[in-house]
C-alpha cells in the first residue's frame, strides 16, 4: 500500500506530543512515521513509545509494537562512498550442552552462513562473540534493541560492553541442554530502503506481514539442505553446539525459545496448546501466565491464571506418558510458574 502524505496533505504537520504524532502517522501509513520513530529510538525515548501504545486500541497495540520492534533492529546509513546502506540485526538460536566458558565459534558461523548462501546480499557482517540468555533478552525494549544495533555498528567491543551491562550473557557454568542466542549484524549496500516489508537480512523468506512465503518445493529442499549443512558445520567446530538455526529478529528468537520446536521436530509440535496459551496471554495486561496442570482420564487438564491469580481458561488435551512430559517441559518454558496437581 502506498504511503500517504498525512491528513494535512504533503508536508502537512501533525500537532500534539511525540506519542500523538507517532500514533497519527502510523494510523495514516505516513512516510514520516519512520523518521519520527528513528528519532525516538535513537534518543532512547522508550516512554514515548509506551505512551503511544496507551493511545491505541488493544488490537492496534500488538500490530504497532510488532512494527516498532522490527524497525528498532534496522538502521539506514551510508558507506564510505556515500551510497545508501541498511544495517540489520539477525539472531541465531543454538541448542548447547556443557559450560559456555569459551565464546561461540563466530568465524565458523560466518563461513557457514556464507556457504549456505545466506550472505549473498551482504556487503559486510559481524557476529558478537557472546552466548546470550533468552530470558533477559525478553526484557529488551525497542529503545534497547536500537542501542544494541548502534553499538554493534560502531564496534563489537561497544556492543559487548552493552550486553554485559544489561546482564544479557548466558551463565557460563550451567550444565545440561539449553537454548541460547547469538546476535549478528548484516550491512547491505544499495538496499531497497523504500520497501515496507519486514527486515530479512539473511533472506530467510518472510513476506511483508512477517509470515513465511510459500516456496517452491525444490527451493524449499535446497534451503533445508543448506540449513542442515550450516548446522553441521557449526556443530563440528564446537561440540557444545547440538543444533543451530538462524531465526530472524529478536522476537523470532524469543518465540522459538518459548516453544522450543525445531523445524525437523514435527513430533514435538504442540500447536493446540500453544494456541491456547497465546489466546490466554492476550487476555492479560503483562503477558504473565501461571499454570496448574493435572492428569485426568481425558488427558492433561491445563488451567491458566493471570499474574493476579484469576482463572482465565481451562482445557483438557489428549496427552499422556512421554508426550505429556514433553508438553509439560514446553509449558514450563512459556509460563512464569507451573504447578503439577
Amino acid at each position: 500500500m502506498a504511503k500517504k502524505d498525512g491528513v494535512n496533505g504533503k508536508g502537512g504537520q501533525f500537532s500534539g506530543t511525540p506519542a500523538d504524532r507517532l500514533v497519527r502517522l502510523w494510523r495514516n501509513n505516513d512516510e514520516r512515521f519512520g523518521a519520527l520513530l528513528d528519532e525516538v529510538l535513537d534518543g532512547n525515548r522508550q516512554g514515548v513509545i509506551e505512551a503511544a501504545v496507551g493511545k491505541l486500541r488493544e488490537e492496534e497495540g500488538y500490530d504497532f509494537m510488532d512494527e516498532v520492534e522490527a524497525f528498532s533492529e534496522t538502521a539506514q546509513g551510508t558507506d564510505e562512498q556515500g551510497d545508501p546502506t541498511l544495517s540489520t540485526l539477525f539472531w541465531l538460536v543454538l541448542e548447547v550442552d556443557g559450560p559456555l566458558d569459551a565464546p561461540p565459534p563466530v568465524g565458523v558461523i560466518e563461513e557457514a552462513l556464507d556457504s549456505a548462501g545466506l550472505l549473498e546480499k551482504a556487503a559486510d557482517m559481524r557476529l558478537l562473540p557472546l552466548w546470550l540468555d533468552p530470558e533477559p533478552l525478553s526484557y529488551l525494549d525497542a529503545a534497547d534493541r536500537r542501542t544494541l544495533l548502534r553499538r554493534l555498528i560502531s564496534s563489537p567491543e561497544e556492543a559487548e560492553s552493552f550486553a554485559r551491562t544489561q546482564d544479557l550473557l548466558a551463565p557460563a557454568d550451567d550444565s545440561g541442554t539449553r537454548l541460547v542466542g547469538v546476535v549478528g549484524l548484516v550491512i547491505e549496500e544499495d538496499a531497497e530502503l523504500e520497501g515496507e516489508g519486514m527486515p530479512d537480512p539473511l533472506k530467510l523468506g518472510f513476506a511483508d506481514d512477517g509470515q513465511e512465503l510459500e516456496i517452491d518445493p525444490i527451493e524449499q529442499e535446497r534451503i533445508r539442505q543448506s540449513m542442515a549443512a550450516f548446522a553441521e558445520a557449526v556443530a563440528a567446530a564446537d561440540p557444545r553446539v547440538k543444533r543451530c538455526e538462524p531465526v530472524g529478529g529478536l522476537n523470532d528468537l524469543l518465540d522459538f525459545t518459548a516453544e522450543g520446536v525445531w523445524p525437523d521436530d514435527i513430533e514435538a509440535n504442540f500447536d493446540e496448546i500453544n494456541d491456547f496459551l497465546d489466546i490466554a496471554g492476550n487476555e492479560t495486561g503483562d503477558g504473565v501466565l501461571d499454570l496448574s496442570v493435572g492428569q485426568t482420564p481425558e488427558g492433561l487438564l491445563v488451567r491458566v491464571y493471570n499474574s493476579d491469580g484469576v482463572l482465565l481458561d481451562e482445557r483438557s488435551f489428549d496427552l499422556s506418558g512421554a508426550r505429556a512430559d514433553e508438553a509439560l517441559a514446553m509449558m514450563k518454558r512459556r509460563c512464569r510458574r507451573l504447578t503439577e496437581e
